[in-house]
């Protein structure tokens, strides 16, 4: 059936392909997640003293406002996980390490960390490309 002037053809949208690797533009974002990460741990642990009691609660609030921040910047392609780590200043030495596997060349990790003169506080978001 012919179409007249005013009629315009519907052409469905092709089917979105099978992407193996983030375009450019879809690419972990480090520096902008270590910006967020320094952010929060600036307003949550500037002049706080170390307690169990509070680590445990600062633990948590860090982690939940450093997700829904990375959440924002829609990294649709990326699952992330925050970890947060805090300890007690005590003049020992920490070592902190973490293992997975994952992909070179689309993973990707951002880290930093915080003292003063009785905590310290470790960070590390890592963003796991989903294909």
């Amino acid at each position: 059936m012919p179409l007249n002037e005013t009629e315009t053809r519907h052409v469905p949208p092709s089917p979105a392909g099978y992407q193996m690797r983030p375009e450019l533009s879809e690419t972990f974002k480090s520096e902008k997640i270590r910006e967020i990460i320094n952010n929060v741990l600036t307003e949550t642990l500037t002049g706080q003293t170390y307690s169990a009691a509070d680590a445990s609660r600062w633990t948590k609030s860090m982690a939940d406002e450093i997700s829904l921040q990375v959440k924002d910047l829609e990294m649709h392609h990326y699952k992330h996980v925050v970890q947060v780590w805090i300890g007690q200043q005590l003049g020992a030495g920490c070592k902190c390490v973490a293992r997975c596997r994952w992909d070179t060349e689309c993973d990707n990790y951002a880290t930093a960390e915080f003292k003063n003169s009785t905590m310290f506080c470790v960070v590390t978001v890592y963003g796991l490309y989903l294909y």
